[in-house]
């Protein structure tokens, strides 16, 4: 029950602190494995949700703010971004490359993603 408690006390914090900035770029919920690397190590985790400008990421191994990573996606290439925030196992990454660049790689999925022109 204290885990739940935790959870749900880590989950609040997480929204207010996103809520109280606002964003340049929609966001779009996704469940996508994916892999962080580091310097020459890579990490797995999953991408949570997608922005043109960042994304929000699950790892099992905590990262400091200000880290230079790249997200790697399988089929998708790999996106040089910057850890802008991290509570725990979560963190906020952004793009180190222009909206521009993001939407190249996702060109196909654009519109399914609410990433296009018009959204």
């Amino acid at each position: 029950m204290a885990k739940d408690t935790l959870n749900k006390t880590a989950e609040a914090e997480e929204a207010q602190a996103e809520g109280s900035d606002s964003r340049r770029f929609k966001r779009r919920s996704v469940l996508w494995p994916a892999k962080i690397r580091v310097g020459k190590h890579e990490l797995s985790c999953q991408i949570w949700n997608l922005s043109l400008g960042g994304a929000r990421v699950r790892v099992d191994l905590p990262l400091q703010d200000g880290v230079e990573i790249e997200l790697v996606m399988t089929g998708r290439g790999e996106i040089p971004a910057t850890v802008a925030w991290a509570k725990g196992e979560l963190l906020g990454v952004a793009f180190n490359v222009g909206p521009d660049v993001i939407k190249r790689m996702f060109e196909d999925r654009l519109h399914v993603l609410g990433l296009s022109e018009d959204d």
